[in-house]
């Protein structure tokens, strides 16, 4: 359930940082512009917490705490008060306010001390409370329903089916590395050396095997990183000939 604000201050800036504070926080705030509009309201809107300016049009403050005490004890009162201007101790007390903030204030310390005075007040407290035997019916009524047997019928059972059998499996053709090893071995049984004509012959055989895409995706990793060296070495050139 959605908490609300009685909020009285004249100061349409003070209105507006409330309802921003308060925006994201499921609380809506009702804001009016002179104390003798928040007594008036007091029924209308049943607020949960009251925010009232001590120096506003009306009734000021400490008669709107004293009003809202006398017809609702519980209700929370926060009063506000600016930096520079009178603030009495003696009809703070006498108003029954619960706290006071000075502004300008932090808009998380606004936050932090209405939350507090929700937590605190008896009235929450006192609909918390109500709610719990509800809460109680309702878990003994699931219970009671949960304590009840279902009949049920068995499924019936199916034997799992024979697994296949494997393939035979096929030779294993030589990988491209080892085809080009095998071919360059055999290049070179004969002097030990490979001749440009075999190079030729192995690096056609490594084509054939790997095929076309992975020589097309190797290219691409390689070939930059080549023409990134020769254009170095081109640049070197060139420098050591201007010098």
């Amino acid at each position: 359930m959605s908490k609300k604000i009685l909020l009285a201050d004249d100061s349409v800036t003070i209105q507006k940082v409330v309802e921003l504070t308060f925006m994201d926080e499921g609380v809506t705030v009702v804001a009016v512009g002179n104390g003798s509009d928040a007594i008036a309201r007091l029924a209308e809107v049943d607020p949960d917490v009251v925010i009232a300016d001590v120096h506003m049009p009306g009734a000021n403050g400490y008669e709107v705490s004293r009003r809202v005490k006398d017809l609702h004890p519980n209700l929370p009162v926060l009063l506000l008060v600016g930096t520079f201007e009178p603030f009495s101790k003696e009809e703070f007390a006498a108003s029954g306010a619960d706290a006071s903030m000075k502004k300008p204030f932090d808009s998380q310390e606004l936050l932090r001390e209405v939350t507090q005075m929700l937590e605190r007040s008896p009235a929450r407290a006192a609909v918390e409370a109500a709610d719990e035997p509800l809460m109680e019916d309702a878990a003994w009524q699931l219970d009671e329903t949960e304590a009840e047997p279902v009949p049920t019928t068995p499924m019936p059972v199916t034997p799992p089916a024979p697994a296949p059998e494997p393939p035979p499996q096929a030779a294993l053709l030589p990988t491209a590395p080892a085809a080009a090893a095998a071919t360059a071995e055999t290049a070179a049984a004969g002097n030990g050396t490979l001749s440009d004509a075999d190079v030729d012959r192995i690096a056609r055989r490594v084509v054939e095997l790997i095929g076309d895409r992975v020589i097309r995706e190797v290219s691409w990793e390689v070939i930059p990183d080549l023409a990134e060296v020769v254009i170095k070495d081109r640049l070197r050139e060139l420098e050591s000939q201007v010098e």
